[in-house]
C-alpha cells in the first residue's frame, strides 16, 4: 500500500488536514502535543500517517523521537512526505523542511491558514517559493477545508519530487579508505539523540546558523510582508499585552476557569434532572410490566439504576469537554504554558507539563500520554505519577452527586454554590497534584539541563465543526467504556445481592428477631424485610468484609461494596449506589431522593449527612481507582514499581484526608 507521512512542528494544522482527507477524528488542538503517537488512516489507496509535532530533526523529547524515527523510515524507503506548515510561522517551519530536505525522499509542502496571509496583507510568491525549494507547494486553510481539493489532486497524481538539497554540503567528508566523499548528515542526526544534553547540541550550531542563513534569503525573496512586518501580530500581541502578563494573566486563567465550572452547574442541571427522573420512571415502568419477577428485578433494581447513574452526567461531561475545547482551538492553553513557566518552576516543573496536567482534567490516560512532549526526564517522571490526582472526567459524576447531598442548587448573588464547590475540589485537586509533584522532583534525579522553548500560535476563532467532534468523542468514550463496566458490574451487583448464601427461613428468622416486639408476621414484600435480604446476601457479606476498615471513615457496608467496585473505574461508584439503594428500597424515586433517604442504622440519622459525604468526597479526591491509568504509567515508565507505590501512596492519602474529615466534622 502507498503511503504518506504528515509531518510538521506544532500548531500546524496536520490533525485537521489528517481528519479531512481521512475522514477520522482525531483530537485536534491549537497547542503542542495534541498527537502524541502517529495516527493512521485511509485516502482512497494512500495510507495517511499523522506524526508528532516536532521542532527539529534534532529530537529531545519522546514524541519527537517517534516522529524523527518515522521520518527515517520514510527516507530509507523513498517514501513521500507531505510538510505541513504555518503561514504565520513559516520561518521555523522552514527550518525543519530544509533538515528533512537534505534526507533526499519525495516531499510536497502545504502552507496552511491562508487565510491569516490574506487578513494581514502577506503576499508570497509561490513560483518562485516552488523554484527555491524544489517541489510543490499549496496555500490551503485545514479550518474550512479551502484548498483540500489541490492536496487532494496532488496525493492522487503523486506529486511528490525529491526536493532542492539545502546544507548537506556541510556533511560531506572523504572516505580515508576509498577517497569517496560521503554524507553523513543521517549519522549526525541519530548521534545527536544519545547526547543531546551532554553537549551534543553543539554538533548542530554550525547546522543551525548555515540555515537560517538560507531561510532568511529565501523569504526575503519569496514573501513579501507588509510595511511593519509584525503588523500581522498587532491583534495578538494586543490580546497577550494582557493574558501573558505574570499576575493579571494567572487570575484571568482562574477565574475562566471558575466560570467554565459554574457553567457546568447551572446549565447542566435541568437536562439532569430530566434524565434523572426519566430513568426513575424507567425502572417504575419495568417493575410493573415485565415477568417473570427476576427480570424485572434485574433490569428495574440493577441495570437500569446503575446505567442512569453514569448517563445522568453526560450533560456536566459533555459542557465541561465544550468549554476545554474553545481554550485549545483559541491557542489561549498556549498562552496557560507561557503565563504558568514561572509558577511551575517553584514545583520542580516548568511550562510545558501545563498541558499533560490541564489535560487531565478529560482523562489521566492521554494526560499521562502526553507527558512525552516533556524534554526533563525527571519532569516526565513527576507529570506522570502526580497526574491522576487531577480532577479527571471520571470524577465528576461521585462530585456531582455528593455535593448535590451536602450543598443546596442555590445561588449567592450569581454565584453557584454547588458550582463553588465544585470549583473548590478541581483546585484541591490541582494543589495536591503539584505538592506531589514538587515532592517526586526533590527525590528524582536528573543529569538533565532545564531546556524548555514554545512557539505561542496566533489566536484564531476555534473550529466549531472539530470541537463539536472532540466533544461527542469524548462524551461517546465515556459512556461507551463506562457504560460498560457499569452493565457488567450491576448485572454482577444484581446477582450477589439478589442471592444468599442462607434460605429464606434463615432471614425470617432474623426479621422475626429483630421486629418480634413489633410484629408477629413476616411481610416478605416491606423495606425492612428486603433491606435485612441484602444485609444477608453475598452482597452483603462482601460489605461486612471490609466494614471494620471503612467504619472510621464513617461508611456502612453498602459503601463499602461500592467502594469495592469503583476501583474498576471511579465513576462505577454513582451505579453501585443507585443499585444497592435500588434494591433494598420500596421507593421509586431518584438516585439522589434514594441517597438523601438513607438511615445510618447506628444514630439514626442520614446515612449521608455532611461528614460522611465530604469524607467521601475527599478519599475519591485522592484515591488512584482507575485500573488503566494503572496500566498506562506501566508502560510508560515501562516498570510496574511506579504504578504499585502510587497505588498505595494515594489510597494512603486519601484514607487519611477522609478520617480526618469524618473525625473533625462528625
Amino acid at each position: 500500500m502507498k503511503k504518506i507521512a504528515l509531518v510538521g512542528m506544532p500548531n500546524t494544522g496536520k490533525s485537521s488536514l489528517f481528519n479531512l482527507l481521512t475522514g477520522l477524528n482525531q483530537k485536534i488542538a491549537n497547542y503542542p502535543g495534541a498527537t502524541v503517537d502517529k495516527k493512521m488512516g485511509l485516502f482512497e489507496d494512500t495510507q495517511i500517517v499523522d506524526l508528532p509535532g516536532l521542532k527539529n530533526l534534532c529530537a529531545t523529547t519522546l514524541d519527537e523521537q517517534i516522529s524523527q524515527q518515522e521520518i527515517l523510515n520514510f527516507t530509507a524507503q523513498a517514501a513521500p512526505i507531505l510538510f505541513v506548515a504555518n503561514a504565520m510561522h513559516l520561518e521555523n517551519s522552514l527550518l525543519l523542511y530544509t533538515q528533512i530536505a537534505d534526507l533526499q525522499t519525495p516531499m510536497a509542502m502545504v502552507i496552511n491558514f491562508k487565510d491569516d496571509l490574506t487578513k494581514n496583507n502577506i503576499t508570497i510568491n509561490l513560483p518562485q517559493l516552488k523554484e527555491r525549494l524544489g517541489c510543490e507547494v499549496i496555500l490551503m486553510n485545514s479550518q474550512n477545508g479551502d484548498g483540500l481539493a489541490d492536496v487532494k489532486a496532488l496525493i492522487t497524481q503523486q506529486g511528490f519530487v525529491f526536493p532542492n538539497s539545502f546544507c548537506r554540503s556541510t556533511y560531506e567528508v572523504e572516505n580515508e579508505t576509498s577517497g569517496v566523499f560521503e554524507n553523513t548528515y543521517r549519522q549526525t542526526l541519530q548521534q545527536v539523540n544519545s547526547n543531546y544534553f551532554e553537549g551534543g547540541y553543539e554538533q548542530f550550531e554550525t547546522d543551525f546558523i548555515n540555515r537560517q542563513k538560507v531561510i532568511s534569503q529565501l523569504l526575503n525573496d519569496a514573501v513579501i510582508y507588509p510595511a511593519e512586518k509584525d503588523a500581522f501580530l498587532n491583534t495578538t500581541q494586543k490580546i497577550d499585552r494582557f493574558a501573558l502578563h505574570p499576575i493579571a494573566g494567572l487570575f484571568f486563567f482562574l477565574a475562566i476557569m471558575f466560570l467554565v465550572f459554574q457553567a457546568v452547574f447551572t446549565a447542566a442541571s435541568y437536562p439532569m434532572e430530566w434524565i434523572d427522573a426519566a430513568f426513575a420512571a424507567l425502572g417504575a415502568f419495568l417493575a410493573n410490566n415485565i415477568s417473570p419477577a427476576w427480570l424485572a428485578s434485574l433490569l428495574s433494581d440493577g441495570i437500569v439504576p446503575g446505567v442512569g447513574g453514569v448517563l445522568i452526567f453526560i450533560p456536566q461531561i459533555a459542557i465541561l469537554f465544550f468549554f476545554l475545547g474553545v481554550l485549545e482551538h483559541t491557542g489561549y492553553l498556549a498562552r496557560v504554558s507561557y503565563i504558568s513557566d514561572n509558577f511551575l518552576q517553584k514545583f520542580g516543573l516548568s511550562g510545558s507539563s501545563i498541558i499533560p496536567l490541564m489535560s487531565g482534567l478529560a482523562c489521566a490516560i492521554p494526560a499521562i500520554m502526553s507527558a512525552r512532549t516533556i524534554e526533563q526526564e525527571r519532569e516526565r517522571m513527576a507529570v506522570i505519577l502526580a497526574t491522576p490526582l487531577m480532577t479527571c472526567s471520571a470524577r465528576l459524576p461521585v462530585y456531582a452527586i455528593l455535593v448535590a447531598l451536602i450543598f443546596p442548587n442555590e445561588s449567592v448573588g450569581w454565584i453557584n454554590i454547588q458550582g463553588l464547590a465544585f470549583f473548590s475540589l478541581y483546585l484541591l485537586g490541582t494543589i495536591a497534584t503539584l505538592a506531589v509533584a514538587w515532592l517526586l522532583s526533590k527525590f528524582i534525579k536528573s543529569n538533565q539541563a532545564p531546556f524548555w522553548t514554545l512557539e505561542l500560535p496566533v489566536y484564531r476563532f476555534p473550529n466549531w465543526r472539530n470541537i463539536g467532534f472532540n466533544v461527542y468523542n469524548k462524551t461517546k468514550s465515556f459512556v461507551l467504556e463506562a457504560g460498560k463496566i457499569i452493565f457488567l458490574i450491576s448485572i454482577l451487583l444484581w446477582l450477589l445481592a439478589s442471592f444468599s448464601p442462607h434460605s429464606s427461613a434463615y432471614i425470617q428468622d432474623k426479621y422475626q428477631a429483630k421486629y418480634a416486639a413489633a410484629t408477629t408476621t413476616v411481610d416478605v414484600e416491606s423495606g425492612a424485610y428486603k433491606s435485612l435480604e441484602l444485609e444477608y446476601s453475598y452482597a452483603g457479606y462482601l460489605g461486612k468484609t471490609i466494614e471494620p476498615f471503612i467504619k472510621p471513615l464513617g461508611y456502612d457496608w453498602k459503601i463499602g461494596i461500592a467502594l469495592i467496585t469503583s476501583f474498576a473505574a471511579r465513576e462505577v461508584f454513582v451505579g453501585t449506589l443507585s443499585t444497592i439503594y435500588s434494591i433494598g428500597s420500596e421507593e421509586e424515586t431518584t438516585i439522589i431522593g434514594r441517597l438523601q433517604n438513607e438511615t445510618n442504622a447506628d444514630t439514626g440519622g442520614k446515612r449521608f449527612d455532611v461528614a460522611t459525604s465530604v469524607s467521601l468526597l475527599l478519599f475519591y479526591v485522592f484515591a488512584l481507582q482507575c485500573m488503566s491509568t494503572l496500566a498506562i504509567v506501566k508502560k510508560e515508565t515501562d516498570s510496574w514499581k511506579y504504578p504499585v507505590l502510587q497505588f498505595i501512596f494515594m489510597f494512603v492519602l486519601a484514607y487519611v484526608a477522609a478520617l480526618l474529615a469524618y473525625v473533625f466534622l462528625g
